[in-house]
């Protein structure tokens, strides 16, 4: 039987280096999937049951200005990312949550926790 948790996060980042950080840092606590830029970002949105965002705000060829409405549009939390403050502040929409890299584990699980709860293991 599947212990793991039922929430999912999307991480949009592409260095491999720093996905695979968060990626592990969040393993166990919730599922994971990974898009290296916005267009790949856009295909998980719209195959749907993403439950929060982490988006590096410094992607090769810069934001889709499609992503991040979308993710509006269907209730997903966004959390920047990015170690240039002022790249966060270009994306568009209302004031997001934003984690400047680099950032530790514990500030980005409160931040996780801050847009959704964690996710607890069946006890089955």
């Amino acid at each position: 039987m599947d212990n793991r948790p039922h929430k999912r996060i999307l991480v949009v980042e592409d260095d491999p280096l720093v996905s695979e950080v968060v990626i592990d840092a969040l393993d166990g606590i919730y599922h994971t999937s990974r898009a290296e830029n916005s267009a790949d970002a856009m295909v998980a949105l719209r195959a749907g049951g993403i439950d929060a965002m982490l988006l590096d705000c410094t992607l090769p060829g810069g934001l889709d200005p499609l992503l991040v409405p979308m993710a509006d549009g269907q209730g997903v939390p966004v959390i920047l990312m990015s170690g240039h403050p002022d790249m966060m502040e270009r994306v568009p929409g209302a004031q997001r949550p934003c984690i400047q890299k680099p950032f530790s584990l514990t500030v980005l699980l409160a931040m996780i926790e801050s847009v959704i709860p964690p996710a607890t293991a069946s006890p089955n």
